[in-house]
């Protein structure tokens, strides 16, 4: 009896190992597909399909967001916040920046989405949550932002054309020739 019951089990387990893949492979590529469109429309000089996700991590936790803005104006404190929990998921990811189609950065950098309500959050929306400031904290010194090599090296040959060409023309162009 117990040997049925296991290999009952297992039989279990192995259909769910193969029939969830599929569905967390497709939701992996649709979320992939609202990343690419945040990042087109948020990111100046974003090269489109750049984007590679380095970690992530999703959670059940808290967003706060503030629904109505203080008034400077008045000495009353007018903000209001709402607080709800969410579905969460935070990304860590490397993109590529194209500048002048010459220069490329590569860029580090969180994005915060709230699945339930199918929207992108800021920082201060979720770092209320200890786990995603712990995830946050582990890739922090991590955020950055490089020019690539070859790109420096372009740069680096455009700058000395620029001020080498002009000395050689001041040095070879008309040596002293008088008039008189």
């Amino acid at each position: 009896m117990k040997k049925g019951i296991c290999c009952f089990l297992f039989a279990v387990l192995l259909s769910v190992q193969y029939l969830m893949p599929a569905k967390a492979a497709d939701a992996e590529k649709e979320f992939e597909d609202i990343l690419e469109e945040q990042l087109r429309s948020t990111i100046h000089y974003y090269s489109e399909d750049s984007f590679s996700v380095i970690d992530a991590y999703g959670m059940q936790g808290q967003v706060t967001k503030i629904v109505t803005p203080d008034d400077p104006q008045t000495s009353e404190n007018e903000e209001e916040t709402e607080e709800y929990s969410s579905h969460i998921g935070i990304v860590f990811l490397e993109l590529e920046q194209k500048r002048d189609g010459l220069f490329i950065f590569k860029k580090k950098d969180f994005f915060y989405y709230d699945y339930d309500k199918n929207e992108f959050l800021t920082a201060s929306n979720v770092l209320g949550n200890e786990s995603i400031r712990d995830f946050f904290e582990m890739y922090a010194d991590d955020i950055e932002k490089n020019i690539t090599p070859f790109s420096k090296f372009l740069f680096l040959f455009f700058l000395s054309f620029i001020i080498t060409v002009p000395l050689f023309i001041m040095i070879f162009h008309n040596r002293g020739q008088s008039k008189l």
